[in-house]
């Protein structure tokens, strides 16, 4: 009998220090999360063409969501949300349990009753459950006990033994937890908790976006002005060499010509600073995209395809009306205050159930059932029975059988005296409640006031760029009549070096004109949320 008790522990010790690594690794591979993806820079080679990276609006924001770093930040918080339903989950998870255990008594006895005069005995115990909390409520447990007894008491007429008992009960929450609420309610607060961040995090994209688009704005602002720093230069140098002639031939006086040089100076200093302006905002543009982080990319040059000269300057095209009811239906910061209202308001609910009194009903059933080889007994009345053979298979067709059952209720009731927690807990869960209401209307309000300042600067900004057309025209029309002025020697070069600067100043004001009016339509589209669709773009989760 020892000899069998050791050998079945050893087999089950190696079975155990064999399966232990496959069940480690199986373990850790099916609960470990796998860490998110730091995604490589995309897509750049699609828009590079004669050895330049050639840029449109609609591509550049294309590239900016596949690229932008903070972009990829912003989104890391889904991560964390996904992670708090699947938090939420864990009252639900099932719980499965098995033990072993063997335990060998040796004890001097001193009746003669006892059976022998040094009393052996081998308990070999061995258990398995299961329990799990149901979606509809209620908390589920099975359970299977075995139980192998051997002696060496003569009185002991099955030996071994193996008693084996099955088991199962299930409790129901009457009042408190009723339906599961105090579980089931985080779980749907965390996926409406996901909901609200997938919208937040599309509200700072899109923040993002918008600044990003800017700063294309911003590139393309500082690449004209070189142009309208050379023309500039071009008329100060033109009149230069007007005058240079002029000095040679002695029909303009010596100390004249100084005038005409230093505008040129400074337009040559004004040109140089343009340029500079350039490659800075060259060096921001590629950051957003990610061409800084490829050497070939990092030194391209860049072509901005878009010119904000050739492009419709319309006014906006809804009323203000519509377009404030289009952004509270759109706009994603609202419908995020929603969605937390309505997990907030499922909290009141949850703390006014923590503070009905516990009623828990159980119901149980089970069997059990008893094996073992039945041998004969000795005694003063003489030797009883015969030697039957018996074993675990007896037990448990008596276990099966539900040959012995136990089954019955219990009914629980706990009041409590004072609940200050969950009385406090409501409370701050109805404030919540109420910060929720208004911070909706807040948020109404702050909706209702972007679209309107962007309504009126749009259209402001189309009323710029008119009457910088104008002032424009009116200043080239000056310029060519203070140069035909001057050479019939009715003005002097200052007044045509001043009209100069007045068209140089009215060209770099119409340029400035063309991108606020793209800069406050790209915060329109953000104001209503129309931005994505009219740039064919959609934000990925």
């Amino acid at each position: 009998m020892r000899h069998r008790v050791f050998g079945s522990l050893l087999i089950l010790s190696s079975a155990l220090f064999c399966l232990a690594p496959a069940a480690q690794c199986q373990w850790v591979h099916h609960f470990h999360a796998p860490a998110p993806r730091i995604q490589p820079v995309q897509s750049l080679k699609s828009y590079i063409s004669g050895g330049k990276l050639r840029l449109r609006l609609e591509a550049f924001l294309r590239l900016a969501l596949l690229n932008d770093t903070n972009i990829h930040i912003d989104k890391l918080s889904m991560y964390s949300a996904e992670a708090g339903i699947l938090s939420a989950r864990s009252p639900f998870d099932p719980t499965f349990t098995m033990g072993f255990g063997a335990t060998r008594d040796v004890t001097p006895q001193s009746s003669q009753i006892s059976g022998a005069q040094t009393l052996s005995n081998l308990s070999q115990n061995g258990n398995i459950g299961y329990s799990q909390a149901l979606s509809t409520g209620q908390d589920f447990t099975v359970g299977f006990s075995s139980n192998r007894q051997s002696t060496n008491n003569a009185f002991s007429f099955l030996n071994p033994s193996i008693a084996t008992g099955l088991n199962f009960s299930v409790t129901m929450p009457l009042l408190e937890n009723r339906g599961n609420i105090q579980y089931r309610t985080p779980l749907e607060q965390a996926q409406i908790g996901y909901m609200v961040t997938t919208d937040q995090t599309d509200a700072t994209v899109a923040n993002e976006l918008v600044t990003d688009a800017d700063q294309y704005w911003a590139t393309v602002l500082a690449r004209d002005e070189i142009t309208v720093q050379e023309q500039a230069l071009a008329l100060a140098e033109k009149s230069y060499q007007h005058d240079a002639l002029a000095l040679k031939l002695g029909a303009l006086a010596p100390g004249s010509i100084y005038q005409d040089e230093s505008q040129v100076a400074a337009d040559k200093v004004s040109l140089v600073q343009a340029q500079s302006r350039y490659q800075q905002q060259l060096v921001l543009l590629r950051r957003i995209i990610g061409a800084d982080l490829n050497p070939v990319t990092r030194s391209m040059p860049v072509e901005l395809e878009e010119d904000p000269a050739e492009l419709p300057v319309t006014p906006p095209p809804m009323p203000v009306s519509q377009a404030i009811a289009l952004a509270l239906r759109r706009r994603p910061e609202l419908i995020a205050l929603h969605r937390q209202a309505v997990s907030d308001q499922m909290g009141v609910q949850m703390a006014h159930n923590a503070l009905l009194p516990q009623l828990n009903l159980t119901g149980s059933y089970g069997a059990s059932g008893l094996g073992g080889d039945q041998i004969p007994v000795t005694s003063s009345l003489g030797t009883s029975g015969q030697f039957v053979p018996g074993g675990l298979m007896n037990s448990f067709r008596q276990l099966f059988g539900f040959s012995y059952p136990t089954y019955g209720f219990n009914l629980q009731f706990t009041l409590p005296i004072g609940n200050s927690s969950n009385e406090a807990r409501l409370t701050n869960d109805l404030v919540s409640v109420a910060h929720d209401r208004y911070g909706i209307r807040l948020e109404r309000q702050q909706i209702i006031q972007d679209v309107r300042l962007a309504d009126t600067q749009l259209s402001m900004a189309v009323k710029q760029v008119n009457s910088a057309k104008i002032a424009l025209s009116l200043s080239k029309k000056n310029v060519a009549a203070q140069q035909q002025a001057y050479l019939l020697g009715t003005t002097t070069i200052f007044e045509l070096l001043q009209a100069q600067l007045q068209m140089a100043q009215a060209q770099d004001s119409l340029l400035s004109s063309y991108i606020s009016y793209q800069e406050y339509k790209i915060a329109y589209q953000r104001a209503n949320w129309t931005l994505l669709s009219h740039l064919h773009l959609a934000i990925s989760h």
